[in-house]
């Protein structure tokens, strides 16, 4: 159902409901209204059987006293009747004016300029004394009752007002209930969650919304999946390359290297006694030892000791990191202090993300020691197995970044590498500045049975 077709089959609803009130208080009033007619009609015949029975009746303090009873009753509508004797003393008690207490200026208002002529009826008594019956006229119960009509009319249309803006106010707010779910799942698909699907409304305009959303995040559920397998794809045929060159470099320029060493050796021992033959084989010979140890530096980076198994076997990353921070630290700045911190625990680490978090952390070192000026390091890497998340930090005390570190290395291929390992892996990256300076690098992976909600 459409959005406006709801909503205004609901103010039709309540447009009738409240008439159907508004017109069950009409009948209410005229009711009252009705029986207050008959109950004055009712005194008024009382009335002229005392006024019938005066000129013969020798009790005239009664017939003042049944007179004022018929004042007070409030039922002698828009007149009071008062007696007076021969010398024109009142016999009856005065009029009092029946005004509404809080109106009292509308009631004067109302009968304002309305005349007020009294009536005289002499009557002579048995004793020969004339008496005078008196109507006086009384608006004011005319106007209480104008007002009276006046406010219930006004308290029924204040009423509906009420009742058509809180229903408008209900029926939009109903309407547009389903808006806290769509925005939520557009938060979340901004956040990187496409996890999101939201249920059927009976609006059709927020059900459109709806499941464009839910195709939406479908769709892109489907991308990041087809680009989460392509990462993996071409990370593998990157460790399958660097698998090949490692292989070609050991069997070829290992074995020649060897071969050049032991001809080297071998001029050594016969260019005994030739100082200019034998400075030179020597020469030979240890260019061909640090081409080898150079060689086998090479061929760890390329295939570090220990990520060289296939899926079924089991992964030693701590031992391909201390590896690691071994031979950069033998290559590098001495200065520089590399801490490593390993805590697996029994969980089992898959062998692609245990590439992932040997490459995240090689590529990591590599720019602390070419940017970070830094003289410490830590490397730490833990799971928790509650969470089933392994966590890898990389922290130094260097300059932070500064727009030199940002322009050589957070815009470069680095960091390309490192994103696409992180969302390859279902991760999360994030790069943080440390006080008073230095840097950290916190990438957090699910393991098995656990997926994080947002990818970095």
């Amino acid at each position: 159902m459409q959005l406006v077709t709801r909503l205004l089959l609901r103010l039709v609803a309540v447009g009738l409901i409240m008439l159907l009130l508004a017109f069950g208080l009409t009948l209410f009033a005229a009711k009252k209204d009705i029986a207050d007619e008959a109950a004055s009609s009712l005194k008024v015949g009382q009335l002229i059987k005392i006024l019938s029975a005066l000129p013969g009746s020798a009790d005239l303090a009664g017939e003042a006293a049944a007179i004022d009873a018929l004042n007070q009753s409030n039922t002698l509508r828009h007149f009071h009747v008062a007696l007076l004797d021969q010398n024109n003393r009142r016999l009856t008690k005065p009029a009092q004016q029946t005004e509404l207490t809080s109106l009292v200026w509308l009631n004067r208002f109302l009968a304002s300029g309305v005349a007020m002529s009294t009536y005289s009826l002499p009557v002579l008594r048995p004793n020969g004394q004339l008496v005078t019956v008196m109507l006086e006229p009384n608006p004011y119960s005319e106007s209480t009752e104008a007002i009276t009509s006046a406010l219930l009319s006004l308290t029924i249309f204040a009423g509906l007002t009420l009742a058509l803006i809180a229903a408008i106010w209900i029926s939009v707010r109903l309407a547009f209930a389903p808006l806290a779910d769509i925005l939520s799942g557009i938060a979340r698909i901004e956040a990187g969650d496409y996890r999101v699907h939201l249920a059927p409304t009976a609006t059709r305009e927020l059900n459109q919304i709806s499941q464009a959303l839910n195709h939406l995040a479908a769709g892109l559920t489907e991308q990041i999946a087809k680009h989460r397998e392509l990462l993996h794809r071409l990370q593998e045929v990157q460790e399958d390359e660097r698998r090949k060159l490692a292989h070609e470099l050991h069997d070829e320029f290992g074995q020649l290297l060897t071969a050049i060493q032991v001809d080297a050796s071998y001029l050594l021992r016969q260019s005994a006694g030739q100082p200019a033959l034998e400075t030179c084989a020597q020469a030979m010979y240890d260019n061909s030892s640090t081409i080898l140890s150079q060689l086998k530096d090479l061929l760890a980076q390329l295939r570090p000791y220990g990520l060289q198994g296939g899926e079924e076997r089991d992964i030693a990353l701590e031992q391909a990191l201390r590896d690691l921070v071994r031979q950069r630290q033998a290559r590098g700045d001495t200065a520089l202090t590399c801490t490593l911190s390993v805590a697996l625990g029994p969980m089992p680490v898959p062998q692609r993300l245990a590439v992932a978090v040997y490459r995240i952390s090689q590529e990591a070192l590599t720019n602390v020691m070419r940017h970070a000026q830094a003289s410490r390091v830590d490397i730490s890497v833990t799971i928790d197995e509650d969470k089933k998340l392994l966590t890898l930090i990389v922290a130094d005390d260097g300059i932070g970044f500064s727009e030199q570190a940002t322009s050589a290395n957070l815009r470069g291929l680095g960091l390309a590498g490192m994103r696409e390992r992180i969302l390859a892996n279902q991760g999360r990256l994030q790069f943080l500045q440390l006080e008073p300076h230095g840097s950290m690098l916190e990438a957090i992976f699910p393991l098995p049975g656990r997926e994080l909600v947002y990818a970095a």
